[in-house]
């Protein structure tokens, strides 16, 4: 006979999840507060584009390789934006159980409602693996699935508690690849991915410990290249351009422009009489 400390001990995971669902229309949205008087878990995990999530903490994006952690019947909400044209393609598990509500509830209040779940991390294995098994029509060992959740849950646990030292050295690892790199086609999402970190989670890091957003940096580094070229040789705007990472001439011109309150070819001029 199945005792009630037994059951207080599963982390229940049912049929009730999806591995890959893709939405693209902004009637996606669903009200936390109005999915009945039981209380369970949603995690919703994305892969590419992003929803909102909205709660007392505030209105948040969920972009890729971050996930939103909503404890029904609380007061919050997630949707598909409608000014969106990509589509939001994501995973999502329900979590039954107090226990469950109670461990994923601390989790919460520790990081916030949308954390970052890297997809080359143990926690997203250990979430793929789980998805998998709760996928399955056949019965399965509940007690194998909470430890199967359990897993996840401390997985990830130990991914958001990551020393700052050990984010410092992507960091630093992402620094020296834009500077090695800034002349080629390369983005925010590029850097965020030398640095094993998801977008929003990088920009964040990185505008902390530097000053300016990733854009921004990339932009300095490729501006001081041209500003160089425009002023040490004679080549057209258009090479210097390629050769400083700027996308086009016209990109270019504005950019310098801007900077600089000059054109390139009144730069140009000034320098070179200032040089004479």
């Amino acid at each position: 006979m199945e005792t009630e400390s037994a059951r207080s001990i599963e982390v229940t995971v049912p049929y009730y999840s999806h591995r890959k669902q893709v939405v693209a229309n902004s009637r996606y949205r669903w009200n936390c507060w109005d999915r009945g008087s039981n209380s369970f878990v949603i995690l919703q995990w994305t892969h590419s584009g992003e929803g909102i999530f909205e709660g007392k903490e505030g209105r948040f994006r969920v972009s890729a390789d971050h996930a939103f952690i909503a404890i029904v019947p609380e007061q919050s909400t997630y949707y598909y934006p409608p000014e969106h044209r990509e589509p939001w393609v994501f995973s999502w598990l329900n979590f039954y159980g107090s226990l469950a509500c109670d461990l994923f509830l601390k989790f919460k209040t520790e990081f916030g409602p949308v954390v970052p779940l890297v997809a080359r991390g143990a926690a997203a294995a250990s979430l793929r693996r789980l998805l998998t098994k709760s996928a399955r029509i056949e019965s399965s060992d509940r007690f194998q699935t909470s430890l199967q959740a359990y897993t996840f849950l401390l997985e990830w646990w130990r991914e958001a508690l990551q020393p700052p030292h050990q984010r410092e050295d992507r960091l630093k690892h992402a620094l020296r690849f834009s500077k090695e790199h800034f002349r080629e086609p390369l983005g925010v999402k590029e850097l965020a991915n030398e640095a094993g970190m998801s977008r929003e989670h990088f920009s964040r890091i990185f505008t902390e410990r530097t000053g300016e957003s990733p854009s921004e940096y990339l932009q300095r580094l490729r501006m001081n290249e041209a500003t160089t070229l425009v002023q040490e040789t004679d080549l057209p705007l258009r090479e210097i351009a390629m050769r400083s990472g700027f996308y086009s001439e016209r990109h270019l011109m504005r950019t310098f422009q801007r900077v600089h309150g000059l054109a390139p070819s009144q730069y140009r001029k000034i320098t070179a009489g200032k040089g004479s």
